[in-house]
């Protein structure tokens, strides 16, 4: 095997992937791993496409063969926690993100953020408001100006005022 086949293969894929052609891209992808199963950059972004057209069970077996060939990458870890969250598996998606943060830098950039924002989500989705609450917190204090996170906790404070018994 190449390894210029390969990142061609890849690239090709990529390709069709910006330009909205999943199938191909999934095509291409495939190629690209039947080349080298071990290219872990195929099996994420074959994950993705397959998100993308809510094929989710596939996804999530991308993501794990990315986890088994390169265990030191972390975004599979985050892209399962987004798939689960959206399957609504909302026990199973705090689960993949805790093991995303614990593993990724928290100064790298906005995934970290977002990591806390969707794992805030999911608590919220199991009315833990609590823990979602704290999690927000620590979103917004990242990032002051994050709608997302402001808006569900307003969403939060709501809900808490709905349920709480009359005086």
């Amino acid at each position: 095997m190449a390894e210029q086949d390969v990142e061609a293969l890849y690239k090709q894929a990529l390709s069709y992937m910006e330009q909205g052609e999943k199938q191909k891209a999934i095509e291409f992808f495939d190629k690209t791993l039947e080349m080298d199963p071990n290219y872990s950059p195929a099996w994420n972004d074959k994950g993705i496409v397959c998100m993308e057209l809510k094929n989710f069970d596939e996804a999530l077996k991308c993501f794990d063969s990315v986890m088994k060939v390169d265990p030191s990458n972390s975004m599979p870890v985050y892209n399962m926690g987004y798939v689960l969250l959206l399957q609504e598996r909302y026990e199973d998606a705090v689960h993949a993100f805790d093991m995303f943060l614990e593993r990724y830098p928290e100064e790298k950039n906005d995934f970290y953020k977002f990591a806390l924002y969707l794992k805030a989500e999911a608590h919220y989705k199991l009315k833990q408001y609590d823990q979602a609450k704290e999690l927000l917190d620590q979103a917004i204090k990242r990032d002051r100006l994050f709608k997302e996170a402001r808006d569900l906790m307003i969403q939060i404070l709501r809900d808490e005022q709905n349920i709480k018994p009359a005086e």
